[in-house]
């Protein structure tokens, strides 16, 4: 009796050492894949602009067109790339203005930086990219979802290089500061960190660019199909979009998701931004994100000129669902600069 007892879990032990050399071997494989992959994609889909060195980190920042004014884009939260998303817009302002799209650390090809994501740190390296890459102000910054909190900080920091504010859904500093952190020791806490661990440690494994690249195409993934299928972009930006799918989750980008309350706390204690004038572009149809609409309306607040547009049947990337109505608000601040003179 003894003896078959033994021998029953010495062929469980040995199944349980079985299984976890398989996994050990499947992890170590897709780590190979992931990273054969990631060099692929550098070298098939190199920096489009400048890298700038800002407190020993490389940042990524592209431009073009001329003008007094420059239009500074800045993305969302868990967008691959500034390059890849406003295509819709800076493609069309370009041929007016001045155009810089920057990617902040831990987006795009810019890289990550063990700097805390409080929106100090985030605006100082803003501004530091854009001198140290020959941006000149006036500056007009267009800031989508999470980047309104960086564009509303970085003017209400450098005031006197700011002429104009365009908020593409923008995240309302309210918004953030309304949300219940949750308690260290709960059990949706303690989900929630994992979750996050899991998706980092799937990503380094491959496992997403090998569903991209087998059952799961990037057109059907939430990234194209929230952004309108991308139609407007180039198969070239398509792929590059896919390629940057790298920076996913990455420690910059949870960093920014711990900061946000934070960092909202800081934008509504330092003030409203006087006469720059803001425009509030709120997606309409397709907004469910509790009070967003009313708290982007409260935004009107924060300036003397200010307005809100209410866009009907758009996602929360109405850039891609109607970006002639942001453009024509751009261009509209822009010769608002150019009568001010």
């Amino acid at each position: 009796m003894k003896l078959t007892v033994i021998k029953r879990g010495k062929k469980r032990l040995k199944l349980k050492v079985k299984i976890l050399l398989m996994v050990i071997i499947l992890v170590l494989s897709g780590i190979i894949y992931e990273q054969a992959g990631r060099a692929m994609d550098r070298k098939l889909y190199p920096p489009p602009g400048q890298l700038v060195d800002v407190n020993g980190h490389d940042m990524h920042i592209w431009s073009e067109g001329t003008g007094d004014v420059t239009v500074v884009f800045g993305v969302g939260y868990q967008m691959p790339s500034g390059y890849v998303d406003f295509y819709p817009l800076y493609s069309e302002i370009s041929k007016y203005a001045r155009v810089a799209v920057y990617d902040r650390h831990g987006y795009g090809w810019s890289e990550v930086t063990d700097a805390p994501r409080d929106i100090d740190t985030i605006t100082e390296e803003i501004h530091e990219v854009l001198k140290k890459s020959g941006e000149k102000p006036p500056y007009v910054f267009v800031a989508h979802s999470i980047a309104s909190l960086e564009a509303l900080r970085f003017a209400q920091r450098y005031s006197d290089e700011v002429v104009g504010i365009v908020l593409i859904d923008g995240s309302s500093p309210d918004m953030y500061t309304g949300l219940e952190p949750l308690p260290s020791k709960t059990f949706v806490y303690k989900r929630t960190i994992l979750m996050k661990k899991a998706m980092s440690i799937a990503n380094e494994a491959g496992a997403f660019r090998l569903l991209l690249n087998t059952v799961y195409p990037y057109s059907a993934c939430v990234l194209s199909t929230g952004r309108n299928g991308m139609e407007q972009a180039p198969e070239q930006l398509k792929a590059i979009d896919q390629s940057l799918i790298r920076t996913f989750n990455n420690k910059c980008q949870v960093g920014e998701r711990d900061w946000k309350e934070d960092n909202a706390f800081k934008v509504l204690e330092n003030g409203d931004l006087g006469d720059i004038p803001l425009r509030i572009v709120t997606s309409g149809y397709l907004n469910n994100y509790g009070d967003s609409k009313k708290l982007q309306n409260e935004l009107l607040t924060w300036s003397t000129d200010s307005k809100q547009i209410i866009v009907e049947e758009s996602g929360h990337a109405v850039h891609w669902y109607r970006p002639e109505l942001i453009n024509e608000e751009i261009l509209n601040i822009l010769t608002l600069c150019m009568k001010g003179k």
